[in-house]
């Protein structure tokens, strides 16, 4: 299973911070000031994925396991766990770490369609995920499902706020 994800609802500001401090910087200011001050002062801009998001982002995608190629407007829900802008892996010198940004148009894009998502095509979603993924089975679908269903009131708040959304998780 994966590595615990979380969802961040943040502002421009913080994602300006992000993008000018030097790289090897980022994860430590995710873990040690923005995850402090968003679990305890901002509950309702965090959202808890715990191992479910690799899951979760297989789905979006038909399947794979891949950091490009989403468009918000023909795969929005691609764009939910690693698609948008990728602040910190690279697969090589920066790989125990992810940080992806989604900006506020993509927040929106992504929010309409997790809200229109059903149990029954979430379901013909996962049964996507090739054998690539050791987790695959019937009780990883439902752990995926309750997180993902957890996520769509975050998604709203974002998408109505106009905040950006960040992914992180260490790999």
């Amino acid at each position: 299973m994966a590595a615990p994800g979380v969802l961040f609802a943040v502002d421009a500001l913080c994602i300006e911070r992000l993008r000018a401090m030097k790289t090897a910087e980022r994860p430590e200011y995710i873990s040690q000031d923005l995850e402090e001050l968003y679990f305890e002062e901002y509950p309702e801009r965090t959202c808890e994925l715990e191992g479910s998001w690799e899951a979760m982002h297989r789905a979006f995608t038909g399947g794979d396991f891949t950091f490009d190629g989403f468009d918000s407007e023909k795969c929005p829900l691609g764009m939910a766990i690693l698609g948008g802008e990728l602040l910190y892996f690279d697969g090589e010198k920066f790989d125990d770490y992810i940080i992806s940004a989604k900006t506020p148009e993509q927040v929106k894009a992504v929010n309409s369609a997790i809200s229109a998502l059903t149990e029954a095509d979430f379901k013909k979603m996962y049964k996507k995920i090739g054998s690539d993924y050791e987790d695959k089975s019937a009780e990883d679908y439902e752990y995926t499902l309750e997180f993902l269903q957890d996520s769509v009131p975050f998604w709203r708040f974002a998408a109505e706020h106009g905040l950006y959304v960040l992914f992180t998780a260490e790999t």
